[in-house]
């Protein structure tokens, strides 16, 4: 069993979505009433409007259940309630709205839970490491229910895929299959640019660190980590060794050459190079999915955040980079990368003040 945990902003949008009849079916619910989808929706809004104080921005919690194929013909619907339960107990979703519908459009078996993150009481449900937390309870109720582990994204049938899901599972493939052939970020720029598919860096001006990548298709956009954990910004550039081309790593500072975060600069007399992503440089869209490293929204910080391409890195980013030689005698080898003359290398050092 495997959940995927959001916070979503419209019950409406959610509950018509988790409770459309042509494929899905209400098994469970709890404080709502049930005439139709928009008396639900009106029913959960209303409790999360008279919050006290200050108004959750998404107060919707959306979680998905997925059970493997073999565990289908053990899941009753009463087994399905139980688990459903037993899962938000330990999540610390008690004392509110939810409604749980079981779902009949995809071969394998999963239901989904819509619950009111503010409680009957008109606080607020902690959401502190739930996603961490989702994941060992997952784990925990797969194995006490005597239930199978998932066997990952390879065992899905793209076939019955639609809409972004396949488009996920398109670029998914896509980086899976370019991964073994590249050494570095702009071999797999390349690779995926020949497939249709863009990538794009979210780009910190002010400190000069990059906070995370996306993958798009057409106009759909999906940062790494909710393509797969694996094709996390962090990941992938750990199994880069921080290279963004031969020869070249990662370096960060803040940019100079007119882009110091206070103007944005244009691409006129900035190089180009043979990748074909380009280069382009620009505010994230509001709409579109963020770049993200590690599975969650990093904060963002005003004007300083922006999206580029790996051309735009790696004139704003990329230093050469210097292979350490070592004499292999005596601790005096010169791992520093400087040269031989130590008052070049002295003038770097910070000088201590006289008392």
């Amino acid at each position: 069993m495997m959940g995927d945990l959001k916070k979503r902003a419209s019950f409406a949008r959610v509950v018509n979505y988790v409770n459309n009849p042509k494929k899905a079916r209400l098994i469970d619910s709890k404080d709502v009433r049930l005439d139709d989808n928009a008396t639900i929706a009106r029913s959960m809004q209303g409790q999360a409007d008279d919050k006290p104080g200050r108004k959750l921005k998404n107060p919707v919690y959306h979680i998905s259940l997925d059970f493997a194929h073999e565990d289908a013909p053990k899941l009753t619907d009463d087994l399905m309630v139980e688990i459903a339960r037993e899962y938000m107990q330990r999540m610390g979703i008690v004392n509110t709205q939810y409604i749980v519908s079981r779902h009949t459009d995809r071969e394998h078996q999963h239901l989904h839970i819509v619950a009111n993150r503010v409680d009957n009481d008109g606080n607020a449900i902690s959401t502190g490491n739930d996603r961490v937390r989702n994941v060992k309870i997952c784990k925990a109720l797969t194995r006490e229910y005597g239930l199978h582990f998932s066997k990952g994204k390879m065992n899905v049938k793209r076939d019955r895929l639609r809409g972004k899901d396949k488009v996920k599972y398109q670029i998914y493939d896509a980086i899976k299959a370019a991964l073994p052939c590249c050494n570095c970020w702009s071999d797999l720029c390349d690779r995926l640019a020949k497939q249709g598919i863009r990538v794009n860096f979210k780009y910190d001006r002010h400190n000069g660190k990059i906070l995370g990548v996306s993958f798009t298709k057409g106009e759909i956009s999906f940062s790494g980590s909710r393509i797969d954990r694996s094709m996390s910004f962090y990941k992938l550039d750990r199994l880069f060794e921080s290279r963004i081309a031969e020869d070249m790593e990662w370096h960060p500072r803040v940019p100079d050459n007119g882009f110091d975060g206070r103007t944005q600069p244009t691409m006129q007399g900035m190089a180009t190079d043979s990748h074909a992503s380009g280069t382009f440089i620009g505010q994230p869209s509001s709409a579109g999915t963020e770049a993200d490293g590690n599975g969650g929204n990093p904060a963002e910080s005003g004007l300083n955040i922006v999206q580029v391409t790996i051309g735009a890195l790696m004139e704003l980013y990329v230093q050469p980079h210097q292979a350490k030689v070592s004499s292999g005698g005596g601790g005096g080898g010169n791992e520093s990368g400087w040269g031989d003359n130590d008052n070049e290398k002295n003038k770097y050092k910070p000088r201590r003040r006289g008392r």
